[in-house]
């Protein structure tokens, strides 16, 4: 959770939704069994499956388990409550014929929650043990509320937070919905709820090992560029070659292929389309042919390639200029603000970004220094293959008409066998209007 000034939230809806497998659907919020979730907070009851209460609270030396109204499901004064515990930690208490109103003076009583009870059914409750830290949710006999719902006061202290009293472990696709309100512009900062006691992963090992250099990133700003641990989705924790330096886009990239002069990586090699690797272990930016599993099983979303033997043309470098080497960025390479992983978008259909009939392009990474054209058809994109001989997975078509019938310029990575079977290069049959490198090149493929 980010950190807050000193705040109010109000809590119609979850606090912390993620598609993780839970037992209790949300359904009183309109959710399903299909969306699952991973820990569910709130001061209303979140699912008709769901038994136990909305809050532990503090009065004094006493705690008592609060629950849902039987009418409106709130956290209200109505609401049943458990006779009273004497320590924050003990077990839930069943509900008493008790409501809350009879342990609440009017003008006087105070309460704040030490247990905030998890409602999906994972019981990863959050806790604050000491009583001057925890949220406030009765003020001198007063429910606290945010637009007519209740709601718990954080004041803003640093020590003024929730922790879970479990590691939450959150896998594939999720997302975190929170129902927060800032009322002062205090210095001070309050975070609400966090995960319990847990270090991000520094990728230092595979116990440490990060979910994508992205995170990485994220977490650790300033880290340099270099072989990281990441856990890749079904193969598990792996070395990977991350590109952190934020001149390149901002950082946080996976090597997932290079490629050397020659023809290892071309149209019809499998390595685009299959779950293999090539020299996994050459996890290292040096002169040479490698596949590695961040190819096979990272879903991405955007792609980058360098060019190292592809120089810089004054401060044009292809996508970022003011670079030594040419490069290629290609962001929301899937064209649907989804990811995928490369083999999967390799094994789909051609995917034009760009086609003109007039020889031009605007994409960032084309250059005439170092790739070659023709003034009529021009295309694009992923996975070329009209004109089958043509074919590139990543790259250019030309034609000097305006078809596609006798095309005779290509350039790009993976090529098709007119043009050499470049792993990745530029070459020219004939016609062009200008001359590129003409030439297999190296090149260096990353996602994130």
């Amino acid at each position: 959770m980010k950190n807050l000034e000193t705040i109010f939230l109000f809590l119609c809806f979850p606090l912390c939704y993620t598609t993780a497998v839970g037992q209790n659907a949300l359904n009183n919020i309109g959710l399903t069994s299909t969306t699952p979730s991973a820990s569910a907070y709130s001061l209303r009851k979140m699912s008709s499956n769901y038994a136990g209460p909305l809050a532990r609270i503090t009065i004094g030396s006493n705690y008592y388990d609060v629950y849902p109204d039987t009418t409106s499901g709130l956290f209200a004064l109505t609401s049943p409550i458990s006779a009273a515990v004497t320590t924050y930690n003990a077990a839930v208490a069943i509900a008493s014929v008790n409501a809350l109103s009879t342990v609440i003076t009017a003008g006087t009583t105070n309460a704040t929650v030490a247990i905030w009870y998890d409602q999906s059914g994972n019981s990863n409750n959050v806790i604050q043990a000491t009583t001057a830290n925890q949220p406030r949710i009765i003020n001198q006999g007063t429910i606290e509320t945010l637009n007519g719902m209740p709601t718990l006061r954080f004041i803003g202290a640093s020590a003024n937070f929730m922790e879970s009293v479990n590691n939450v472990n959150i896998a594939g696709a999720s997302s975190v919905n929170a129902v927060s309100s800032s009322i002062s512009s205090s210095a001070n900062t309050a975070s609400i709820v966090t995960t319990k006691a847990i270090t991000a992963k520094d990728g230092s090992s595979s116990t440490n090992a990060t979910i994508s250099a992205a995170q990485l990133k994220i977490d650790y700003p300033s880290k340099p560029d270099g072989v990281y641990w990441i856990d890749l989705p079904t193969a598990g924790p792996t070395q990977i070659y991350c590109l952190m330096n934020s001149t390149y886009s901002g950082g946080g990239w996976m090597l997932a292929m290079k490629a050397t002069t020659g023809t290892t990586f071309s149209y019809s090699s499998t390595y685009w389309t299959g779950v293999n690797t090539l020299n996994p272990t050459d996890v290292t930016r040096n002169n040479g042919d490698a596949k590695y599993q961040v190819m096979n099983y990272f879903q991405a979303k955007d792609m980058l390639a360098i060019w190292p033997d592809i120089l810089n043309s004054g401060t044009e470098s292809g996508s970022i200029d003011n670079l030594t080497n040419w490069t290629w960025l290609q962001n929301n390479f899937h064209n649907s603000g989804s990811t995928t992983t490369l083999i999967s978008k390799f094994s789909g259909a051609q995917v034009a970004y760009e086609t003109t009939t007039s020889g031009t392009m605007t994409f960032s990474g084309y250059g005439a220094s170092a790739f070659s054209n023709q003034g009529g058809f021009t295309f694009y994109g992923i996975n070329y293959t009209t004109l089958a001989n043509a074919s590139v997975r990543w790259g250019f078509a030309w034609n000097n008409e305006t078809n596609q019938a006798s095309n005779d310029v290509s350039g790009g990575i993976g090529m098709g066998s007119s043009y050499g079977n470049f792993s990745a290069g530029d070459k020219i049959n004939c016609c062009q209007i200008n001359t590129g490198i003409n030439r297999s090149a190296r090149v260096e493929v990353y996602i994130r």
